[in-house]
């Protein structure tokens, strides 16, 4: 069977690995110059440091295991670090706690009063997946936690997760983040970091797989209609067109201090716009002879969007120096992803379409689709290798 693959990300990059894998001819076309999707690294400017910041910093848990697998197939296991649950969370004084998926740790997070940390336990403890409200947040406040444990504890896990405040998140979607990244398995909640560019260890490593097994990849390619491709089944790997979907985007800011701010590798800042603060230099291996290298991420602000670029590198960096030090900015640079996920807003499931199409041979991919996830890097590999079996199926079905 020969099979178009259309969109170049993770979605569509899984679902050619497995076609490929199963023997049948794949060509893959992605409109932009690269493969990778929403995983990128930006082009390289003069004046940026090495290695060159990525479009945010995306981080996997240990209870991505499509995503792992993923990640072995095309060679790349080896440029992720593993690392148990440990947040450090910064609060507006400049005291640290760190978010940990044991009992004590919870106890010790001074950043909630002793009632709240004993509520908090309490309701982990106790957990079910019976929905008692409508939002995230609802569903929290219903188990007993204050609007100030919503704040300063769950916000800190699940707005980088869902990409959304638990008070704008479905309940159903903060359940399911709970109950698999924190009350499974203890290596479930590990933190799996990226130590190389993301354009390397995903797009670039994935071509090279794809070209290795056999399939044929066109970059720069878009796709208009795919009855204009000469392939006996299609895989729309791309955005949704038309859809009643609503967006949440991720900003970024890459700043370059002239001396060390952050003694951790990450941590999340408490009542701020930079949500989340990494060591870029630290986690890549590429130490700044000079100063320190950072990423901060900002999930769901679309107030951000609004600023001009100037002014939010101000903004984010007078609110990084503000909490952990004075320094001199070196260097900045900006991502905005506008639509870097579907909004998982109460009823937003509803809107979100299963593989299958109005044409036998033809099925859809990609994060936002019903894949059972919320639109992470494990929802769109998922996505992509139910799409790759859908069809290896159908084809089966016809032979037999």
């Amino acid at each position: 069977m020969r099979v178009a693959v259309v969109g170049g990300g993770l979605a569509g990059l899984s679902a050619a690995l497995d076609l490929v894998d199963a023997g049948h001819g794949v060509m893959l076309y992605e409109a932009r110059p690269t493969l990778g999707g929403a995983v990128q690294t930006l082009p390289r400017r003069d004046g940026d440091p090495e290695p060159p910041p990525d479009n945010g910093q995306h981080i996997a848990l240990g209870c991505f295991t499509e995503y792992l697998r993923f990640l072995e197939r095309i060679g790349q296991s080896g440029s992720v670090r593993r690392v148990p649950l440990k947040l450090p969370v910064i609060d507006e004084q400049g005291r640290t706690a760190a978010i940990g998926p044991s009992a004590r740790a919870l106890l010790r997070y001074r950043h909630l009063s002793p009632g709240e940390r004993l509520r908090l336990l309490k309701a982990l403890l106790h957990w079910d997946d019976r929905p008692h409200g409508v939002t995230f947040g609802e569903e929290l406040r219903a188990r007993g936690q204050s609007s100030r444990a919503v704040d300063r504890f769950w916000d800190v896990f699940i707005r980088p997760a869902l990409n959304l405040r638990a008070d704008e998140a479905s309940a159903e979607a903060g359940l399911f983040t709970v109950r698999t990244a924190l009350l499974g398995e203890r290596s479930d909640s590990d933190l799996v970091l990226p130590t190389r560019p993301l354009g390397e260890m995903h797009g670039d490593a994935a071509g090279r797989a794809l070209e290795a097994a056999g399939a044929t990849i066109e970059t720069g390619a878009r796709v208009d209609d795919p009855d204009s491709l000469d392939a006996d089944a299609v895989v729309l790997a791309t955005p949704p067109a038309d859809s009643d979907l609503e967006y949440s985007p991720i900003v970024s800011v890459h700043l370059w201090f002239d001396r060390a701010l952050l003694t951790t590798p990450f941590a999340a800042l408490l009542g701020s716009d930079a949500h989340w603060v990494f060591d870029r230099g630290e986690l890549t291996g590429h130490r700044p002879e000079r100063g320190q290298y950072l990423t901060v991420v900002s999930s769901g602000a679309p107030e951000l969007l609004e600023l001009r670029g100037k002014d939010l590198v101000e903004r984010i960096a007078g609110q990084v120096t503000e909490r952990l030090g004075g320094s001199e900015l070196l260097w900045s640079r900006v991502s905005r992803e506008p639509h870097a996920t579907i909004a998982v807003r109460p009823g937003s499931d509803a809107h979100r379409p299963g593989l299958e199409t109005d044409r036998p041979n033809v099925v859809r991919a990609g994060a936002w689709t019903a894949t059972g996830w919320p639109p992470t890097m494990e929802g769109a590999v998922r996505s992509g290798r139910a799409a790759a079996k859908a069809l290896t199926r159908a084809r089966e079905g016809v032979a037999a």
